[in-house]
């Protein structure tokens, strides 16, 4: 009854929305939930999830996409779903409601669904990923991807951790830690076994224990995860050691699931591409995506 609800609502969300047709026939429809662009070839579906507070908009100002997808027939699905370090059970049910409304409305091709995400986006795609899966769901993906993610939750705790504890950062350069290891320790820290217990309920790895249950759907479907691990660059502007990056996390990441035979994963390291669209350097954004080899990788058989 919950699953039934839930189409409901967003099939009712998603009717008489603002479309424009461009001059080859590609359809864009803004919505409050997701911009769509929406191939007329729609050989594939690309769902892409933003990071931290970010939303579809900034998603397609930063990551230049849609005319290339367009060209090779892809359709693409930006996101608005942000603000989680993590998804659990309701949330995938819900982001499984709208989803499906979405296909169902617009009549897209899911015979190719591929689903990534920037930063905390990552995260969200990788765990929805294993969901669909798991559940049988005609939006279960042929492969997922990450874009500089935090998905193994606790390191980034443990990291954030030892920032509040530095003397050499200020406090404005404190918050931001102190709020991720006050925001764990309360939605998770109440489990049984504490903070790392709950975590690994809902984190998609857990390096601390080598626990990768939550994403153990996702074996079989092809994996790709993005990093630009700039040791330099956050040494000099974020005051930050190399352990306590994501690019650190991902790579041990990587190493764990190929150790367990996990032949469907690959690590793209990049150097030097890590820009803002205002053309400020950071090694955390959408830019260290080779677009074209996403295409291709997209569409290969």
């Amino acid at each position: 009854m919950r699953h039934l609800l839930i189409l409901l609502l967003f099939t009712l969300s998603c009717k008489n929305q603002p479309k424009a047709t461009t001059s080859n026939g590609t359809t864009t429809t803004v919505h409050k939930h997701y911009e769509l662009t929406h191939s007329p070839s729609d050989k594939a579906l690309l769902i892409l999830f933003p990071g931290g507070g970010t939303n579809a908009a900034y998603t397609k100002k930063e990551f230049n996409i849609l005319e290339k997808a367009q060209a090779a027939g892809i359709s693409v699905l930006m996101m608005n779903f942000n603000r989680h370090l993590w998804i659990e059970q309701v949330q995938m049910e819900y982001l499984k409601g709208m989803l499906t409304s979405v296909v169902e409305e617009y009549q897209l091709n899911t015979d190719k669904v591929y689903i990534g995400g920037m930063s905390i986006g990552g995260t969200v795609s990788f765990s929805l990923s294993d969901y669909l899966v798991r559940t049988n769901s005609r939006l279960a993906p042929k492969g997922a991807f990450v874009v500089d993610s935090p998905i193994a939750l606790y390191s980034l705790y443990e990291s954030s951790l030892k920032d509040t504890k530095r003397a050499d950062f200020s406090e404005q350069r404190r918050a931001e830690p102190e709020w991720i290891v006050n925001y764990i320790e309360e939605e998770l820290g109440g489990n049984e076994g504490g903070v790392l217990a709950g975590v690994e309920k809902v984190a998609p790895i857990t390096l601390k224990t080598q626990n990768i249950d939550n994403i153990r759907h996702l074996k079989n479907i092809k994996l790709r995860i993005y990093t630009e691990p700039d040791s330099l660059w956050w040494q000099q502007e974020r005051q930050t050691d190399f352990k306590s990056t994501n690019a650190y996390a991902l790579q041990q990441t990587t190493d764990l699931l190929k150790s367990k035979n996990w032949q469907n994963i690959s690590l793209i390291q990049t150097t030097g591409k890590g820009f803002r669209s205002n053309g400020d350097r950071h090694p955390h954004s959408w830019s260290i995506v080779d677009i074209d080899d996403l295409i291709e990788w997209i569409l290969e058989k």
